[in-house]
């Protein structure tokens, strides 16, 4: 298969559709089951049992369509998440008045259904609880941990689909904006003690393509495909920006696993053989920053006292001058 073909197979990345095989219900009726997993990860996971990825469709979690209070019953607000085709206004009968206590009855009867949806009996474990985060544009110089806020906690199948299936696309993201899903107690940020060892793999990305490749790399990492590698794994990064996407894999050291990682990163989402992906440590990432925080602090200090400044071109040119006439 040509390169051009791989990386056009999705047109409109906009409609990030799963693949689905059916089967037949008890009533004769068409199931729709998920197969884009089997076809990519097989019917088993890497700890030896099945794989729970191909048994349970988004569509058949019994997760309902969240009322205009799902953002909020899950915690999370409404930053990353798709508009859910709510009405603007709620239709009511002549004369009716709504009760604010059946208003208050309503949203903790939301958030009840959504705590039952992510911790349900008969779910399917996941090896490793995940937290996703999302970091929306904001200032240049603004502190990025700060901006960062956690939307939900994934634990397993069934609360995988009930958040992914609420989450916008990457494509519909305003630009300089990013998502993260990292293990529960990891933060997303370089300092993190689970990080700050290790690196990432960063793979650049034209636009259209991303849709597709995250959601292929969240069903690996969160399926635990990496199999033994999987632990060196911390997270993912998916960073919107203006000319490109880029999708990072963050790794707890800096060792030979790493090749090992990278390697299943171009099997599992199936890159062209030519894709470039690039390792970085986050030893460099801190280095280049502190970098470029000092460079713009002694900016900021010039033009703050320029007299200084002036004074100090003086006596260094005055320097010049008297070494050249010695």
């Amino acid at each position: 298969m040509d390169n051009a073909n791989l990386w056009t197979r999705r047109a409109n990345s906009s409609k990030l559709s799963l693949s689905m095989s059916g089967t037949d219900g008890k009533d004769g009726a068409r199931v729709d089951m998920p197969r884009s997993s089997i076809k990519r990860f097989g019917p088993d996971s890497s700890h030896g049992r099945s794989n729970p990825f191909n048994a349970v469709s988004p569509m058949s979690t019994g997760v309902s369509s969240p009322s205009i209070n799902a953002s909020s019953a899950f915690g999370l607000g409404s930053g990353a998440f798709a508009s859910f085709g709510t009405p603007k206004s709620e239709v009511k009968t002549p004369g009716e008045k709504r009760d604010p206590s059946a208003e208050q009855e309503d949203a903790i009867r939301a958030k009840e259904m959504a705590q039952a949806s992510m911790s349900g009996p008969g779910e399917h474990p996941l090896k490793s609880t995940w937290i996703v985060w999302y970091r929306p544009p904001t200032p240049k110089y603004s502190d990025y941990e700060k901006s960062t806020v956690p939307l939900a906690s994934i634990s397993s199948v069934e609360s995988f689909w009930a958040v992914y299936s609420h989450l916008k696309r990457p494509s519909l993201l305003p630009t300089v904006s990013d998502y993260h899903i990292f293990k529960k107690g990891i933060r997303p940020v370089w300092e993190d003690e689970a990080n700050k060892r290790g690196g990432k793999w960063i793979v650049r990305l034209k636009k259209g393509v991303a849709d597709r490749y995250w959601e292929d790399l969240l069903l690996a990492m969160v399926g635990d495909q990496f199999a033994e590698a999987g632990d060196e794994v911390c997270g993912a990064v998916l960073s919107v920006r203006g000319g490109e996407d880029v999708l990072s894999v963050w790794t707890r050291i800096d060792g030979g696993r790493n090749i090992k990682i990278r390697e299943t990163i171009k099997r599992l989402l199936a890159f062209p053989l030519d894709t470039n992906i690039i390792w970085k440590s986050h030893d460099d990432s801190i280095a280049q920053r502190s970098a470029i925080d000092q460079a713009r602090h002694e900016k900021a200090t010039s033009s703050a006292n320029p007299g200084t400044h002036l004074g100090s071109e003086r006596r260094r040119a005055g320097h010049d001058d008297s070494e050249k006439a010695s």
